[in-house]
């Protein structure tokens, strides 16, 4: 028997459980990739329909810049008290119109399986639920409590990420609902996430009877890329990792163009800046005569960085955690997540609320602990009632 300091809270986790796969179930169960407007813009109403019900004092269905691209998402209820809370989880998925129905939603035995049911279904359902246990007991020890549902995650955020930046000055903290971590772990904190591009410029030549007339883009950027590859600082979090490369035209031509991406993760900021320095010092010194090399880090999403408001979260979460008897892990994870860009928005941090996830996201490997969810609804939704009071001090 589970002895909890809110048992009428915990029972009615339990009793939602049912309904809460039934919802999940029908959020997997539409394809909603990104980019995919008329797949997401029908989560957004679905969504939308459930919290109506919960009776929010405001809803908006907010269109992309581009709205063949979907919609976003914002719900928030006002209650009587000071805390106010910023929630969130993406709507878009990584998989193509018509993965939905090759691998539906299912659960074999303690793993539910289906396209996006862990990143980032769980924690859109998650987030609703909480809300629902919030107004069965007719809590209101909050200010705000305000949920954005965003649609591009899995892209960068790029058009969700002006609405995150511009609500942040109005919120306390942000809890970012992507999956619970491998062995029930939340997430403290995420590295942030750029690309690099590496272009070489050469001469083409017929390979066999005019080789010394080209210039082989090809083998620069064979030379360049372990060049670039020095660059790293996994000590510090900062990793290089080439990822594609294109070129050449034919297999007896000595190619004039070769190009080639990196992914680039980061855990300080201010790497950013040290790599683009390093990378227009290494462009400017072809190895091989008769080419041009120019190296580009993209802007991208920022880290998710360790800081002290985060740690107070943490604190809280594994606290509410240790109610259930159940200790909490804690991740600093590679990817990146709206979290990152909560944080570079001044919010306070912290992730990974949604069920705990088995398989690998972004797969047909993805999977979700079953066993998982009324524990994690319970966790999230105490975080809402202890933060309704605000931060908590510094422990």
């Amino acid at each position: 028997m589970v002895i909890v300091k809110y048992e009428g809270l915990y029972e009615n986790c339990q009793k939602s459980l049912q309904d809460f796969i039934d919802f999940w179930g029908k959020m997997v169960n539409i394809d909603c990739g990104s980019r995919y407007g008329s797949g997401i813009n029908q989560v957004v109403y679905l969504l939308a329909e459930k919290f109506q019900k919960l009776d929010p004092q405001e809803m908006q269905i907010i269109p992309m810049e581009n709205p063949a691209e979907g919609s976003h998402l914002l719900v928030t209820f006002k209650g009587k008290g000071k805390g106010r809370i910023l929630a969130g989880a993406h709507l878009d998925t990584v998989f193509p119109k018509g993965t939905a129905a090759q691998r539906p939603f299912r659960i074999e035995g303690d793993w539910v399986k289906g396209p996006g049911c862990a990143d980032c279904k769980s924690g859109v359902t998650m987030l609703l639920f909480a809300m629902k246990q919030l107004r069965k007991i007719n809590f209101t020890d909050f200010d705000t409590i305000t949920f954005l549902f965003n649609g591009d995650e899995e892209i960068g955020s790029y058009d969700s990420r002006k609405i995150l930046q511009k609500l942040a000055p109005g919120y306390d903290c942000f809890l970012c609902c992507e999956s619970g971590q491998e062995g029930d772990g939340i997430v403290q904190a995420r590295k942030g996430s750029n690309r690099l591009k590496l272009e070489v410029h050469g001469m083409a030549s017929h390979a066999g009877s005019a080789p010394d007339k080209g210039h082989s883009a090809l083998m620069e950027i064979l030379c360049q890329i372990p060049r670039i590859k020095e660059l790293e600082r996994p000590e510090i979090g900062t990793t290089i990792n080439f990822t594609l490369i294109n070129g050449g035209t034919a297999d007896n031509i000595i190619p004039d163009y070769v190009c080639a991406v990196a992914d680039v993760r980061i855990a300080r900021l201010e790497e950013v800046n040290r790599i683009r320095n390093g990378l227009e010092k290494i462009s400017a010194q072809p190895q091989t005569p008769g080419t041009a090399v120019k190296a580009k880090l993209l802007d991208g999403t920022p880290p998710f960085f360790l800081n002290e408001g985060t740690d107070r979260l943490v604190f809280l979460a594994q606290n509410i955690y240790a109610e259930l008897g159940k200790k909490l892990k804690v991740v600093r994870a590679g990817g990146a997540s709206d979290a990152n860009w909560a944080a570079f928005s001044g919010l306070i941090a912290i992730d990974g609320f949604g069920a705990v996830k088995g398989g690998k996201n972004h797969t047909p490997q993805e999977c979700v602990s079953l066993s998982s969810v009324v524990p994690r609804m319970y966790l999230l939704s105490r975080m809402f009632m202890e933060l309704g009071s605000g931060i908590p001090e510094k422990g």
